[in-house]
Protein backbone atom coordinates (compact mmCIF):
# COMPACT_ATOMS: atom_id res chain seq x y z
CA UNK A 1 0.00 0.00 0.00
CA UNK A 2 1.69 3.27 -1.13
CA UNK A 3 1.36 5.98 1.17
CA UNK A 4 -1.49 8.08 -0.59
CA UNK A 5 -3.78 4.84 -0.41
CA UNK A 6 -3.05 4.59 3.20
CA UNK A 7 -3.76 8.68 3.87
CA UNK A 8 -6.92 7.66 1.73
CA UNK A 9 -7.65 4.44 4.32
CA UNK A 10 -7.01 6.43 7.44
CA UNK A 11 -9.09 8.90 6.40
CA UNK A 12 -12.13 6.92 5.50
CA UNK A 13 -11.40 5.23 9.29
CA UNK A 14 -11.38 8.61 11.05
CA UNK A 15 -14.71 9.90 9.10
CA UNK A 16 -16.77 6.58 9.86
CA UNK A 17 -15.69 8.00 13.43
CA UNK A 18 -17.07 10.88 13.44
CA UNK A 19 -20.10 9.18 11.72
CA UNK A 20 -20.79 7.55 15.01
CA UNK A 21 -24.42 8.23 15.79
CA UNK A 22 -23.23 7.39 19.65
CA UNK A 23 -20.49 10.38 19.20
CA UNK A 24 -23.50 12.72 18.14
CA UNK A 25 -26.05 12.07 21.49
CA UNK A 26 -23.09 12.52 23.81
CA UNK A 27 -22.39 15.87 22.30
CA UNK A 28 -26.47 16.66 22.42
CA UNK A 29 -26.14 15.22 26.06
CA UNK A 30 -23.36 17.75 27.18
CA UNK A 31 -25.13 20.09 25.35
CA UNK A 32 -28.40 19.75 27.62
CA UNK A 33 -26.16 19.63 30.54
CA UNK A 34 -24.57 23.56 29.62
CA UNK A 35 -28.03 24.35 28.78
CA UNK A 36 -29.00 23.36 32.25
CA UNK A 37 -25.89 25.49 33.96
CA UNK A 38 -26.95 28.40 32.04
CA UNK A 39 -30.30 28.60 32.42
CA UNK A 40 -30.18 27.87 36.13
CA UNK A 41 -27.97 31.09 36.37
CA UNK A 42 -30.09 33.01 34.31
CA UNK A 43 -33.33 32.26 36.56
CA UNK A 44 -31.11 33.04 39.86
CA UNK A 45 -30.35 36.53 38.32
CA UNK A 46 -34.21 37.13 37.41
CA UNK A 47 -35.57 35.95 40.26
CA UNK A 48 -32.81 38.42 42.93
CA UNK A 49 -34.09 41.36 40.14
CA UNK A 50 -37.29 40.59 40.32
CA UNK A 51 -37.62 40.51 44.10
CA UNK A 52 -36.59 44.21 44.36
CA UNK A 53 -39.64 44.78 42.97
CA UNK A 54 -42.08 41.89 43.43
CA UNK A 55 -40.54 40.01 46.52
CA UNK A 56 -43.34 37.99 47.42
CA UNK A 57 -43.55 36.83 44.11
CA UNK A 58 -42.38 33.26 44.71
CA UNK A 59 -43.56 29.77 42.35
CA UNK A 60 -42.45 26.02 41.53
CA UNK A 61 -42.08 26.50 37.89
CA UNK A 62 -38.84 28.06 36.71
CA UNK A 63 -39.74 28.47 33.10
CA UNK A 64 -43.47 29.86 33.69
CA UNK A 65 -41.79 32.18 36.21
CA UNK A 66 -39.62 33.65 33.80
CA UNK A 67 -42.33 33.36 31.49
CA UNK A 68 -44.57 36.17 33.52
CA UNK A 69 -41.82 38.36 33.93
CA UNK A 70 -40.69 38.29 30.31
CA UNK A 71 -44.33 39.58 29.40
CA UNK A 72 -45.11 41.90 32.39
CA UNK A 73 -41.65 43.16 33.65
CA UNK A 74 -43.07 44.18 36.74
CA UNK A 75 -45.64 44.32 39.47
CA UNK A 76 -47.31 46.93 38.36
CA UNK A 77 -47.91 45.59 34.69
CA UNK A 78 -49.73 42.00 35.87
CA UNK A 79 -53.14 41.63 34.55
CA UNK A 80 -55.05 38.64 35.41
CA UNK A 81 -56.51 37.57 32.11
CA UNK A 82 -53.08 36.87 30.76
CA UNK A 83 -51.77 35.70 33.64
CA UNK A 84 -54.35 33.31 34.36
CA UNK A 85 -53.63 31.47 30.88
CA UNK A 86 -50.13 31.52 32.31
CA UNK A 87 -50.41 30.10 35.51
CA UNK A 88 -54.08 29.13 36.41
CA UNK A 89 -56.64 30.74 37.77
CA UNK A 90 -56.21 30.50 41.52
CA UNK A 91 -52.34 31.10 41.06
CA UNK A 92 -52.84 34.34 38.93
CA UNK A 93 -55.97 35.82 41.78
CA UNK A 94 -52.56 35.24 44.24
CA UNK A 95 -49.83 37.00 42.41
CA UNK A 96 -52.66 39.81 41.61
CA UNK A 97 -53.71 40.17 45.26
CA UNK A 98 -49.46 40.06 46.69
CA UNK A 99 -49.03 42.59 43.92
CA UNK A 100 -51.65 44.91 45.55
CA UNK A 101 -50.14 44.35 48.63
CA UNK A 102 -46.59 44.38 48.18
CA UNK A 103 -43.57 46.68 49.61
CA UNK A 104 -41.66 46.31 46.73
CA UNK A 105 -39.58 49.37 45.13
CA UNK A 106 -40.77 51.06 42.07
CA UNK A 107 -38.79 50.29 38.80
CA UNK A 108 -38.85 52.61 35.79
CA UNK A 109 -40.00 51.26 32.29
CA UNK A 110 -36.07 51.32 31.36
CA UNK A 111 -34.86 48.88 33.83
CA UNK A 112 -38.60 47.07 33.43
CA UNK A 113 -37.19 46.59 29.67
CA UNK A 114 -33.97 45.39 30.61
CA UNK A 115 -35.42 42.99 33.19
CA UNK A 116 -38.08 41.46 30.29
CA UNK A 117 -35.39 40.78 28.10
CA UNK A 118 -33.13 38.85 30.45
CA UNK A 119 -36.30 36.80 31.42
CA UNK A 120 -37.09 36.36 27.78
CA UNK A 121 -33.11 35.08 27.05
CA UNK A 122 -33.89 32.33 30.33
CA UNK A 123 -36.91 31.55 28.51
CA UNK A 124 -35.36 30.98 24.69
CA UNK A 125 -32.74 28.81 27.03
CA UNK A 126 -35.99 26.65 28.43
CA UNK A 127 -37.43 26.26 25.02
CA UNK A 128 -33.84 25.00 23.39
CA UNK A 129 -32.91 22.45 26.25
CA UNK A 130 -36.54 21.10 25.34
CA UNK A 131 -36.21 20.68 21.61
CA UNK A 132 -32.34 19.67 22.14
CA UNK A 133 -34.24 16.23 25.12
CA UNK A 134 -36.57 15.67 22.46
CA UNK A 135 -33.82 15.16 19.55
CA UNK A 136 -31.81 12.90 21.96
CA UNK A 137 -34.85 11.27 23.09
CA UNK A 138 -36.28 10.39 19.50
CA UNK A 139 -32.27 9.55 18.23
CA UNK A 140 -31.70 7.44 20.66
CA UNK A 141 -34.37 5.11 20.44
CA UNK A 142 -32.40 4.59 17.09
CA UNK A 143 -29.20 4.07 18.02
CA UNK A 144 -29.60 1.97 21.03
CA UNK A 145 -32.92 0.63 21.01
CA UNK A 146 -32.02 -2.36 23.36
CA UNK A 147 -31.02 0.31 26.05
CA UNK A 148 -33.50 2.21 25.53
CA UNK A 149 -35.82 -0.41 26.10
CA UNK A 150 -34.78 -1.09 29.27
CA UNK A 151 -34.18 2.35 30.00
CA UNK A 152 -35.93 5.49 29.45
CA UNK A 153 -34.03 7.22 26.44
CA UNK A 154 -32.67 10.20 28.12
CA UNK A 155 -31.15 7.89 30.67
CA UNK A 156 -29.81 5.53 28.62
CA UNK A 157 -28.02 8.33 26.43
CA UNK A 158 -26.45 9.89 29.46
CA UNK A 159 -25.22 6.34 30.43
CA UNK A 160 -23.32 6.07 27.19
CA UNK A 161 -22.12 9.71 27.28
CA UNK A 162 -20.87 8.72 30.68
CA UNK A 163 -19.15 5.57 29.58
CA UNK A 164 -17.61 7.79 26.95
CA UNK A 165 -19.26 5.89 23.76
CA UNK A 166 -21.78 3.05 23.29
CA UNK A 167 -18.09 0.66 22.29
CA UNK A 168 -16.78 1.41 25.40
CA UNK A 169 -20.05 0.80 27.54
CA UNK A 170 -20.36 -2.76 25.48
CA UNK A 171 -17.12 -3.69 26.73
CA UNK A 172 -17.76 -3.01 29.82
CA UNK A 173 -19.16 -6.05 32.61
CA UNK A 174 -21.77 -4.87 34.44
CA UNK A 175 -20.77 -4.32 37.60
CA UNK A 176 -18.86 -0.79 36.35
CA UNK A 177 -22.33 -0.15 34.23
CA UNK A 178 -23.89 -0.08 37.81
CA UNK A 179 -21.19 2.47 38.96
CA UNK A 180 -21.22 4.58 36.23
CA UNK A 181 -21.98 8.15 37.43
CA UNK A 182 -20.81 7.07 40.85
CA UNK A 183 -17.17 7.53 40.27
CA UNK A 184 -16.28 10.03 43.03
CA UNK A 185 -18.08 8.30 45.76
CA UNK A 186 -15.91 4.93 44.40
CA UNK A 187 -13.07 6.37 44.77
CA UNK A 188 -13.65 7.96 48.37
CA UNK A 189 -14.32 4.41 48.84
CA UNK A 190 -10.92 3.37 48.39
CA UNK A 191 -9.15 6.06 49.65
CA UNK A 192 -10.74 6.81 52.72
CA UNK A 193 -12.34 3.20 53.04
CA UNK A 194 -16.12 4.56 53.12
CA UNK A 195 -19.37 2.60 52.41
CA UNK A 196 -18.49 1.45 49.14
CA UNK A 197 -21.36 2.78 46.52
CA UNK A 198 -24.39 0.61 45.69
CA UNK A 199 -25.37 2.23 42.24
CA UNK A 200 -24.87 5.13 40.00
CA UNK A 201 -27.28 7.34 37.91
CA UNK A 202 -29.03 4.08 36.84
CA UNK A 203 -30.44 4.98 40.21
CA UNK A 204 -32.58 7.83 38.20
CA UNK A 205 -34.48 4.23 36.75
CA UNK A 206 -37.63 4.18 38.62
CA UNK A 207 -36.81 0.37 38.97
CA UNK A 208 -34.01 1.47 41.07
CA UNK A 209 -35.18 4.45 42.73
CA UNK A 210 -38.72 3.11 43.99
CA UNK A 211 -36.90 0.07 45.44
CA UNK A 212 -37.19 -0.59 49.33
CA UNK A 213 -33.86 0.36 50.52
CA UNK A 214 -32.89 -2.81 51.33
CA UNK A 215 -33.33 -4.18 47.71
CA UNK A 216 -32.03 -0.96 45.27
CA UNK A 217 -28.45 -2.81 45.85
CA UNK A 218 -29.46 -6.07 43.94
CA UNK A 219 -31.84 -4.27 42.11
CA UNK A 220 -29.16 -2.06 40.33
CA UNK A 221 -27.22 -5.07 39.78
CA UNK A 222 -29.28 -7.07 38.06
CA UNK A 223 -30.30 -4.00 36.03
CA UNK A 224 -26.68 -3.00 35.30
CA UNK A 225 -26.36 -6.62 34.25
CA UNK A 226 -29.17 -6.36 30.91
CA UNK A 227 -27.90 -3.22 30.12
CA UNK A 228 -24.45 -4.29 29.75
CA UNK A 229 -26.18 -7.00 27.26
CA UNK A 230 -28.21 -4.61 25.92
CA UNK A 231 -25.51 -2.35 25.14
CA UNK A 232 -23.37 -5.42 23.51
CA UNK A 233 -26.24 -6.17 21.28
CA UNK A 234 -26.54 -2.90 20.28
CA UNK A 235 -23.16 -2.00 19.46
CA UNK A 236 -22.18 -5.59 18.20
CA UNK A 237 -24.81 -7.04 16.19
CA UNK A 238 -28.08 -4.88 16.08
CA UNK A 239 -30.29 -8.10 17.36
CA UNK A 240 -33.37 -6.62 19.58
CA UNK A 241 -32.92 -9.08 22.30
CA UNK A 242 -34.71 -6.19 25.01
CA UNK A 243 -37.88 -7.48 25.18
CA UNK A 244 -36.23 -11.00 26.56
CA UNK A 245 -33.98 -9.11 29.07
CA UNK A 246 -37.13 -7.10 30.28
CA UNK A 247 -39.02 -10.16 31.07
CA UNK A 248 -35.84 -11.81 32.99
CA UNK A 249 -35.13 -8.26 34.68
CA UNK A 250 -38.88 -8.22 35.74
CA UNK A 251 -38.78 -12.00 36.92
CA UNK A 252 -35.55 -11.32 38.89
CA UNK A 253 -37.19 -8.70 40.42
CA UNK A 254 -40.24 -10.30 41.55
CA UNK A 255 -37.79 -12.85 43.41
CA UNK A 256 -36.25 -10.20 45.22
CA UNK A 257 -39.29 -8.93 46.96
Amino acid sequence: MDREEFLKKAKEGVKKQFQRQDLIIMQAVRSIDDLDQAKNVLYTRVLEWVKLNFPEMAMENEEVFCKIVAVFGKKENLEYTTLAEMCGEVKAAELIEQSEKSFGAEINEVDTEALKELAAGAVNLFATRGKIEKYVEKTAAKAFPNLCHLLDPMLASRLVTIAGGLERMAKMPGSTVQLLGAEKALFKHLRRGTNPPKHGVIFQCPLVRNAKEGHRGAIARTLAGKLALAARADFYTGNFIAEKLKIDLEKRISELK
